[in-house]
């Protein structure tokens, strides 16, 4: 492959990152769109046409590696796992 046709793939690769960028913009805003209409109705769950919207609390819980490498070291050093893989990154 050519340094032409290479630079090519870079220009398309960057302009669908470009639209993916935008479409998620558009998507949060449209969703800050329905949940404010979900409130003002005073709901969580909406029919509306075929699609069933419901709007619902959820907890997560997540570890804080950096705090349990520094209490228990040893412990998680055990329990981690490494991971490795490629990551192509293109500026």
């Amino acid at each position: 492959m050519s340094i032409d046709n290479l630079l090519d793939l870079i220009i398309q690769y960057k302009e669908a990152a470009q639209l993916i960028e935008t479409a998620q913009a558009e998507q949060e805003t449209i969703k800050a769109q329905i949940k404010a209409e979900m409130a003002q109705h005073n709901t969580s769950d909406l029919q509306v046409g075929c699609h069933k919207v419901k709007l619902s609390d959820f907890t997560s819980t997540r570890l804080d590696s950096k705090a349990i490498k520094a209490v228990a070291p040893a412990l998680f050093a055990q329990y981690s796992k490494v991971v490795t893989g490629q990551r192509l990154t293109i500026n």
